[in-house]
């Protein structure tokens, strides 16, 4: 092997088997110290964490299985040697039996498949602990499939006499439910069915009843000891609080900001692990200072001004630049699996109240910051024929297209901002879809080319006829604090 090789560690893009990191030689972030955090006593026991998509919560979820399951016990000097969580020597490491749900692959097509395959969803999380407890004995094979919540009492029974035999009257321990994207499934059917969204999460819609399942479980001193959950957006909390009243929304505090996404330190640690830097000439804050205007930007906490980059993002192109071997622009990589497009904006728009929609494009266009009391933790949309500001705000808030901005606010309010020119582009391709496209007046009026088609140094024609159209599209007041990146958009898709 020649001796400027670099040896490079594989791209954990796309993985969250969490206890194969180090085995297949996967590069990671090492977020184990969060879980102080979450054993601190001012955490509550029953925690949901929010964050948009793809920013690494299934990960972490399988972190935790790691290192609270009983099962994992003989592999916890092979997974946590050498991370910040291992020095601390916390004694409730592996002394929980884990059952985790993922409900990220909820068929969402029809109300029968989707409680069908809710019911699967929670199936394989039973039969995953059936597999690493073969001593459990449950059999769920005369069941009605589509009776989920039937489905987690019998499990919560079953499990109660288990408890009995293995633990000790007093030890910590008993059962840990971690639920992954909790509320996955109900944000898709809100954009499809609205009425089956009401349904679903009403007073005796599937979410209440299963997570009042829960909190009946939770009474019960053999069965539940803790539960962590994670989704991306408040518009399900409603049902889930309700059911499962013993929870807290812990998405804003300043301790868990970074639980999950990348800090700048922690990428520039990572990208020599993923690229050959020496190949592409490039230094590896070269590389964090091109990628930061594009994928960097969130923050969750007023608490604190740390922000975190999206880790899907980062993790896609260094993958992309590490496979073509060269220096690539990140503002031309978008991770597919994102699921971030205009048309979820428009989604949004549309089950809002009038006139909010406009208010969100002038606000952008204008370069303003978004300015709001509080966030709403929970929305209900069985109250709620459509979301009103603090609401819409706030969902673009949970799915990644707004964040807190850092800077101080006038009279105290929170202030959100777009976080990234990713964002912004997304805002841009739903204003031009939105706003000019169907603009009669956009669609009929003529810029004067000949300049630059003719190749002539003078463009004045042109720039004239550029201030007379965006005159007649835009008040004053929006063209007098009009973006670059909004002016540009205008023009080039008039131009299109």
């Amino acid at each position: 092997m020649s001796e400027d090789k670099v040896e490079l560690l594989s791209t954990p893009y796309g993985e969250v088997a969490y206890e194969t990191f180090r085995e297949l030689g996967r590069a990671f972030v090492d977020k184990s110290s969060v879980i102080k955090d979450l054993e601190d006593s001012k955490t509550p026991l029953y925690p949901v964490l929010l964050r948009p998509r793809r920013f690494g919560k299934s990960t972490f979820i399988q972190m935790l299985k790691c290192f609270y399951d009983i099962s994992y016990k003989d592999r916890y000097d092979e997974i946590f040697n050498g991370k910040d969580i291992y020095t601390e020597n916390l004694p409730s490491h592996n002394t929980y039996h884990v059952i985790n749900f993922d409900f990220s692959r909820v068929n969402t097509q029809s109300n029968t498949a989707m409680l069908n395959s809710f019911f699967s969803a929670v199936a394989n999380g039973i039969d995953n602990f059936k597999r690493r407890y073969p001593d459990f004995v449950f059999d769920y094979s005369e069941l009605d499939t589509s009776d989920s919540v039937t489905l987690f009492n019998n499990f919560a029974s079953a499990y109660s006499k288990y408890a009995k035999n293995c633990f000790t009257k007093g030890s910590i321990g008993r059962l840990y439910v971690m639920i992954d994207e909790y509320d996955n499934f109900a944000n898709q059917i809100l954009s499809q069915d609205v009425e089956l969204f009401r349904t679903i999460t009403g007073n005796n819609g599937l979410l209440k009843a299963f997570y009042a399942s829960i909190k009946a479980a939770a009474a019960d001193s053999d069965c539940i000891a803790r539960t962590f959950i994670t989704g991306v957006s408040s518009v399900s909390l409603d049902s889930l609080t309700s059911g499962f009243n013993i929870s807290r929304n812990v998405t804003s505090r300043a301790c868990f900001n970074e639980y999950a996404g990348f800090t700048e330190a922690e990428l520039a640690k990572l990208v020599p692990q993923l690229i050959d830097l020496k190949q592409l000439g490039i230094s590896a804050d070269e590389v964090v200072a091109r990628m930061k205007p594009v994928y960097d930007g969130y923050c969750f906490s007023q608490e604190t001004k740390q922000t975190v980059f999206n880790s899907s993002m980062c993790l896609y192109y260094l993958d992309e630049m590490r496979i073509k071997g060269r220096f690539l622009p990140p503002e031309d990589y978008m991770d597919p699996a994102s699921d971030h497009d205009g048309s979820k904006l428009q989604q949004l728009f549309a089950i809002a109240e009038d006139g909010l929609a406009d208010e969100i494009i002038e606000t952008y266009l204008s370069g303003e910051r978004f300015l709001l009391k509080e966030l709403a933790e929970n929305i209900n949309l069985n109250k709620d024929a459509k979301y009103n500001r603090i609401q819409l705000l706030s969902m673009l808030y949970y799915l990644g297209y707004l964040t807190i901005d850092t800077s101080p606010a006038p009279n105290d309010k929170l202030p959100l901002k777009i976080p990234n020119l990713f964002m912004s582009k997304l805002f841009a391709q739903c204003t031009a879809d939105m706003r000019l496209k169907p603009s009669k007046v956009f669609t009929d009026s003529i810029l004067d080319i000949s300049s630059l088609q003719n190749l002539d140094d003078d463009i004045s024609t042109f720039a004239a006829s550029c201030t007379e159209f965006l005159s007649s599209i835009f008040t004053n007041q929006v063209l007098t604090h009009m973006s670059e990146m909004a002016l540009n958009l205008t023009l080039f898709t008039k131009l299109d």
